[in-house]
């Protein structure tokens, strides 16, 4: 980071620096630590089968040479196969193969049984076992309280330079870190039913952060050259350009990101255009004169270091005997289309609600009092019910659902070059105000579009845009309204992935108690009235839909926890009713708040 003030010595302004925080790094570690704590009370509760998934990882990248990775089955006698890309097996293999975990062997406080391959049927868990895979989930949150902690001070910076000059905006670094760390959905996926979404959400705010950088810099790192037109040899250009630096590492933690977890490919053509246009152009201005210049010197740059952090993972498999075969099967791994449209407990995405349509209408025809000759004429033209989407189909939706956002990249990639006129300019600062906003909603919405229209999706992958937007929730009432109830209906919707009545009170209790949490601080912080502190009458923060959803979703998780399992569950009726309830009406939540995304995105 001691780059950042020699870099480039012809610019002609000294860049802000960027480490300037509201954070303290003491506070950081104290936090960690405190939650930690917290977290190693969760070790006996619920896990779900991810953590079979996880262990049978860490036995396969333990004892099995590389070539076998990714077709072991345990001889067909589990399910649980390596289905992530080569940099989190390699990931697995360095939980599994290093002294600490040696050590932990040779003392007796890990059992062999833990990382041996074991079939479905005969793979129980020793509690050394649950310890030790619960404390690498705990540690591996290092990264996202450093992308917590990173993500804010860059915005914050931002923020700053704005306020100086005149333009008033401001973010609270040490708000925003909180609403992160503490997400109840961050907590009850990874530290009760088992995952590393943590970890992951880490290297994307680690991203986000550099781009965040670099669209600061655009404004501060003016350089002044002679201009290369020879019919006017005489005059002065500006030359404008992006901290080929800050872009660069934001472009390799991305790629490394994808290298761990194929979801997030969706902000691939994000990114794509973004940095296309936004690194990869050079813009001079004259009195007289403006355009922009293609620097194929930096696409190479850039290229290279994304296709190194991208596929560098893949080169062992490429390096082995038939490297195609291995290729074609870690694809198939990672993209097996055969499982179908959703998972068993439907994601609340646009396909939930297709899906209840569809059985709301069959239902519908069955009661109809319509003419059996009229109901088979009906049914002969196979439209009810509808028809399941095939994999392409989806791909279609997807790519058009993440048109917008592909459209303003580039376009706010090329007008954030264009806009500064000199180091002092206010409206340069604006501009990178203007542009890290829009590159955290255009993150938000593209994550939205992948979880709306995705195929197979799980419901853990609205986390990928509730994190997001909690960079921008302190900062303006659009925004602030936008976040919470992203977090009501999408973190709502994960309550039913602890389905034991062991975990009740403590679900129930850290979804209510935080989102009461965000209300009580966010209306203090965005809604309130001057200095007093007071909030604007009639101005809060839930609006009477907002209340009235709130309402719904009391009902819904009384039915769901009280009423049908004393009601009907005895009775085997309506078995999966209360999660159909929970994702249609999350759906339409959600749908309303993808809507809005892509309001805020395009504003």
């Amino acid at each position: 980071f001691s780059l950042l003030h020699s870099h480039d010595s012809k610019l002609a302004m000294k860049a802000v620096n960027p480490f300037t925080s509201q954070i303290s790094p003491k506070l950081v570690c104290a936090t960690f630590l405190i939650l930690s704590s917290v977290k190693c009370l969760l070790i006996p509760t619920y896990r779900s089968t991810d953590f079979d998934v996880h262990r049978n990882w860490l036995a396969i990248t333990r004892h099995l040479p590389l070539s076998e990775w990714y077709f072991d089955d345990v001889g067909g006698t589990t399910v649980h196969t390596l289905d992530y890309p080569p940099l989190f097996a390699f990931f697995e293999w360095g939980l599994s193969n290093n002294f600490i975990t040696d050590l932990l062997l040779e003392k007796g406080w890990l059992d062999e049984r833990c990382l041996e391959l074991l079939p479905d049927n005969d793979n129980e868990p020793s509690d050394r076992c649950v310890r030790f895979q619960r404390a690498t989930v705990i540690l591996s949150d290092v990264l996202l309280f450093l992308g917590a902690y990173l993500a804010p001070v860059s915005l914050g910076g931002v923020y700053s330079a704005s306020i100086n000059n005149g333009c008033g905006r401001r973010s609270h670094p040490w708000v925003t870190f909180l609403l992160i760390v503490t997400n109840p959905g961050l907590i009850l996926l990874d530290h009760v039913h088992f995952q590393y979404n943590g970890m992951l959400l880490g290297v994307l705010l680690i991203s986000i952060s550099f781009i965040i950088w670099g669209t600061q810099l655009i404004s501060a790192k003016i350089t002044v050259n002679r201009t290369t037109d020879k019919s006017n040899p005489s005059d002065e250009a500006i030359e404008l350009r992006s901290s080929g630096l800050f872009e660069l590492l934001g472009a390799g933690a991305f790629a490394i990101l994808m290298a761990m977890k194929h979801l997030y490919l969706m902000l691939a053509p994000l990114y794509l255009f973004y940095l296309l246009r936004h690194h990869c152009f050079v813009a001079r201005r004259r009195e007289d004169y403006f355009n922009y210049s293609f620097s194929f010197g930096r696409f190479i740059v850039l290229g290279i270091v994304t296709l190194i952090c991208l596929l560098g993972a893949f080169v062992p498999f490429i390096m082995q005997n038939q490297p195609r075969v291995h290729m074609e099967q870690i694809l198939a791994r990672l993209f097996p289309f055969g499982r179908g449209l959703v998972h068993d407990y439907w994601a609340a995405n646009v396909w939930a609600l297709y899906l209840f349509t569809s059985r709301a209408a069959s239902f519908l025809l069955r009661k109809a009092p319509i003419q059996s000759g009229l109901r088979q004429k009906i049914e002969s033209y196979a439209i009810i019910p509808f028809s399941e989407p095939d994999p392409s189909t989806v791909a279609f939706c997807l790519l058009i659902g993440l048109i917008p956002c592909i459209i303003s990249a580039w376009k706010v990639g090329g007008s954030s070059l264009s806009q500064p006129m000199t180091p002092s300019s206010r409206s340069s600062k604006t501009n990178a105000v203007d542009a890290a906003e829009y590159f955290i909603h255009a993150v938000a919405f593209s994550s939205f579009s992948g979880f709306m229209l995705g195929y197979h999706v799980h419901e853990k992958a609205i986390m990928t845009s509730i994190i997001p937007l909690s960079l921008l929730a302190t900062t303006s009432r659009e925004n602030a309204r936008l976040f919470t109830r992203t977090c009501l209906f999408g973190i709502f919707g994960l309550l039913p992935l602890l389905f034991r009545t062991d975990e009740l009170l403590l679900k129930v209790a850290l979804f209510t108690s935080w989102m009461s949490g965000v209300i009580f601080i966010l209306e203090r912080i965005v809604f309130k009235n001057g200095k007093s502190g007071q909030r604007e009458k009639g101005r809060g923060l839930l609006t009477a839909m907002d209340k009235l959803a709130v309402g719904v979703l009391v009902l819904l998780l009384t039915f769901m926890e009280i009423i049908h399992p004393i009601k009907f569950m005895p009775q085997g009726k309506y078995e999966f009713m209360p999660l159909m309830m929970t994702s249609v009406f999350c759906a339409m939540g959600l749908l309303h708040c993808w809507v809005k995304s892509f309001l805020q995105m395009m504003s």
